[in-house]
């Protein structure tokens, strides 16, 4: 019969007994999901025995945890990660008298160019509309309009609808952002306001005919009617590009499109936009829409290497 584990037990003021406390306070449950999960990436090294864990969280310093950072020097994104997290934890527990001061305040960040997704040009904007699943057409477009991550399109709806645009609180960002209003196009405000009030019409090979699903809080829902999640809208979207001759024809051209920039203006990808347009590539694509037209209205993208025609000035300073 095999032997469990047992938890390890932290001494009284120790790192990994300031991880356990934390991990069940009232701050880190307010953080969504994805973020806990994240964090707990972090917070397992922390408490580890053999790094941290025994060790007093009065006498952390700025050294040790320059030390650590520069042993992930080969992860940089998840050295920044380490000390975001720290720096959140300690800033928790000196109000407590848990920590008498931060080290993790002392230790700058590694500097990591900010790639971010590539916008989608033109042609895949056109491409998608004229071929993609009408949930997926709904979320290139909703995407496109407002600007936002994924995980704000898929909890919007009519209720956010005010005046001439939409009100949106980001998700990733709302411990320190309020709700902002987004003005909107005319027409694509009417475009909004239409699916408001129509079913989307979802087809299937296996099903006898075709079905009409309709929730009249959310403008991006799924075939079985049901909100999608940030993970379940990019599944989606990857079945889409990886199971249809359309989809795959898509990653094709795309593939071919992207080796082009890369060569013509010196880009640096990241994997997932080598392989294909990503949502979070939206973000970007309403973003140079806007500027090209001074914030009035919303249109296809022209400028800046996103567009066959153009030059590379402003595509490569994509956003994240």
């Amino acid at each position: 019969m095999g032997q469990t584990s047992t938890p390890t037990v932290y001494p009284g003021g120790s790192i990994g007994d300031l991880v356990t406390r934390y991990r069940g306070s009232d701050e880190f449950k307010r953080l969504s999901d994805g973020t806990q999960s994240n964090y707990e990436v972090t917070m397992r090294r922390f408490e580890g025995v053999d790094t941290w864990g025994l060790v007093a969280a009065r006498d952390l310093t700025p050294l040790a945890v320059q030390t650590a950072r520069d042993a992930m020097k080969e992860t940089p994104v998840m050295a920044n990660q380490m000390l975001s997290v720290g720096r959140t934890i300690w800033d928790w527990a000196i109000p407590l008298g848990l920590a008498a001061a931060n080290p993790f305040d002392k230790v700058r960040d590694f500097d990591i160019p900010d790639r971010g997704h590539v916008p989608w040009p033109a042609w895949v904007v056109e491409y998608v509309r004229a071929h993609a699943w009408p949930d997926l057409v709904r979320m290139e477009r909703l995407g496109i309009m407002t600007c936002q991550r994924g995980s704000d399109l898929i909890r919007m709806g009519p209720e956010h609808r005010d005046r001439n645009g939409l009100w949106c609180r980001p998700k990733k960002t709302r411990k320190r952002r309020r709700a902002f209003h987004i003005p909107l196009a005319a027409g694509d405000a009417i475009e909004i306001d239409r699916w408001a009030e129509t079913p989307v019409t979802f087809t299937n090979s296996r099903w006898l005919r075709p079905i009409e699903r309709f929730r009249e809080d959310l403008y991006l829902y799924s075939p079985k009617g049901a909100q999608y999640t940030a993970d379940g809208l990019r599944a989606r979207w990857g079945r889409w590009l990886a199971d249809t001759p359309e989809g795959r024809e898509l990653c094709r051209r795309w593939k071919e499109w992207v080796g082009v920039q890369v060569k013509k203006y010196d880009w640096d990808i990241e994997p997932d936009d080598a392989d294909h347009p990503t949502i979070h590539g939206l973000r970007g694509t309403g973003i140079l829409a806007r500027a090209e037209q001074g914030m009035k209205s919303i249109r296809l993208p022209t400028i800046s290497g996103c567009h066959d025609r153009t030059s590379s000035t402003t595509c490569a300073s994509r956003t994240r």
